[in-house]
């Protein structure tokens, strides 16, 4: 890597670049019939203060139609300035340790650890368990049971809804909604163990279920905060209710200023309403440096919350910003946290495409009926839903279409590639769990809400995921039986 000052020229080279495309872009659209927001010659669009480069409402939707092959060139650039940047911030320094773990000084472990998480959160599949197993039981908040109440009138209906969560073994039914009974497993021919595979290849490299006293054990006495937007609230309550924890939590706001909850000995959990990832900064009244009304920054990253709970897990969420805004605030943060808490383990999951038609699952009925052996309904006029084989492509919008509302499937996309590159030159721990959700886009909310999932359902994999996460970051072996 070249010394920091050699990045000069080609980082303006690269700038320059980007600034000939966004122009190509812009004039090539003047042949066709769009008419840009933000060009709109109504009197209401004169105003200076709705033509501001970082407004929201104005980078909802991009100034021009992009094809495909715009998209991949925004991915390439992209690719290239925020290496450029990381290694202007952070200098390659964490290359060879990950905050927070005994793990320093060894650059090829590193990569393999890296390596064998990313295998398991993108090689592998929803399978359905057919037989009686005991589902995450939901100690979160109750909004997330909307699908569980819609599913308990069916039972009803039939007689079982006293039965909700038990095997009915007359006709070989568990009696939970469909969606909960995929489980996510990786592709042990792919993430290992044995030789060949990505990865660690020994036995560090089983993907275990996890359990709460061996949970308990990979915590090391440390506790979690999660940080992010409404989203994150729901990885909050799978990791509550992973630990049978008691919900303590009074709405999403109201956790910070409330009293923790307890998952272990010396173990604790919080979660912070921050959909910025915002942390402490002087701002200049003159320059109209205020946080924005239009989201939430509850104040985390201070010493006496940070000094408390030594794993973050972090996510930027679907509040559209700008790349060039997502990367310097995410960097910012990262800087904050890799400068001032070295000791601290970031853990940054990705963000979750938004399934488009979630909606119209439930009015199919998805939630309101049992599945017989092959998955299917045996209710006529309810359609239960699978998970996907592929998850869903970038798509064009039409010639003449405006585009849909940001952020889209490319956005999500490429800004989970800025934050990979970010977290991971920090020396933090990057969960590619893009995919892996987008092949659910059952089990949601719905009634408008796709981007939340009900509980139980596909979310509850996080607690296989964050136990395995952890496990394989200690350097020693686990003494609590399985």
């Amino acid at each position: 890597m070249p010394p920091v000052q050699a990045l000069g020229r080609p980082l303006a080279i690269i700038i320059g670049c980007a600034l000939i495309f966004q122009l190509y872009l812009f004039f090539s659209s003047s042949d066709t019939n769009h008419q840009p927001e933000d060009l709109d010659s109504s009197p209401a669009s004169s105003d200076s203060g709705s033509s501001r480069w970082d407004d929201p409402n104005r980078n909802r939707h991009p100034t021009v139609p992009l094809t495909l092959k715009d998209f991949g060139t925004l991915d390439s650039l992209a690719d290239t300035i925020v290496k450029a940047e990381a290694y202007r911030v952070f200098e390659d320094k964490s290359a060879k340790k990950i905050n927070g773990t005994p793990i320093k000084g060894n650059a090829v472990l590193v990569q393999k650890i890296r390596d064998q998480i990313k295998c398991w959160t993108t090689h592998g599949s929803w399978k359905r368990q057919d037989q009686d197993f005991t589902p995450l039981k939901h100690l979160g908040d109750s909004r997330f049971a909307k699908c569980d109440k819609s599913f308990l009138k069916a039972l009803d209906r039939e007689g079982n809804g006293h039965y909700l969560g038990e095997f009915d073994h007359s006709t070989d039914q568990l009696l939970v909604r469909e969606a909960v009974k995929y489980r996510w497993v990786p592709d042990e021919a792919k993430c290992g163990p044995g030789p060949g595979t990505m990865g660690l290849q020994d036995e560090r490299a089983s993907y275990e279920p996890f359990g709460k006293p061996r949970f308990c054990e990979v915590m090391d006495e440390r506790s979690f905060l999660v940080v992010g937007d409404v989203t994150q609230y729901q990885i909050h309550d799978v990791i509550a209710s992973a630990f049978k924890s008691s919900f303590v939590c009074y709405g999403e706001l109201g956790c910070l200023h409330h009293s923790s909850h307890g998952l272990c000995s010396n173990v604790a959990l919080k979660y912070a309403r921050n959909d910025l990832l915002s942390v402490p900064w002087a701002v200049n009244p003159e320059d109209e440096e205020f946080p924005s009304a239009s989201t939430v920054e509850q104040a985390w990253a201070t010493p006496d919350m940070l000094l408390k709970y030594k794993v973050l897990v972090l996510n930027r969420g679907l509040f559209w910003r700008p790349d060039e805004v997502f990367m310097s605030e995410l960097v910012f943060t990262m800087k904050h946290l890799w400068k001032n808490y070295p000791g601290t383990l970031v853990i940054y999951r990705a963000t979750h495409p938004i399934s488009a038609n979630c909606s119209q699952f439930k009015s199919h009925g998805e939630d309101e009926a049992v599945a017989n052996k092959n998955g299917e309904s045996d209710v006529e006029g309810i359609t239960l839903q699978k998970p996907l084989q592929t998850a869903p492509k970038r798509q064009e919008a039409p010639a003449g279409e405006k585009q849909e509302f940001r952020p889209t499937l490319a956005d999500i996309q490429r800004q989970n590639r800025i934050a990979k590159a970010i977290v991971e030159a920090a020396g933090g721990i990057y969960l590619d769990t893009e995919n892996m959700f987008a092949l659910r886009p059952d089990g949601r909310m719905g009634d408008g809400d796709c981007a939340r999932f009900c509980a139980p359902g596909p979310l509850d994999a996080y607690s296989d995921l964050l136990y395995n996460t952890l496990r394989i970051l200690r350097d020693k072996p686990l003494t609590t039986p399985a």
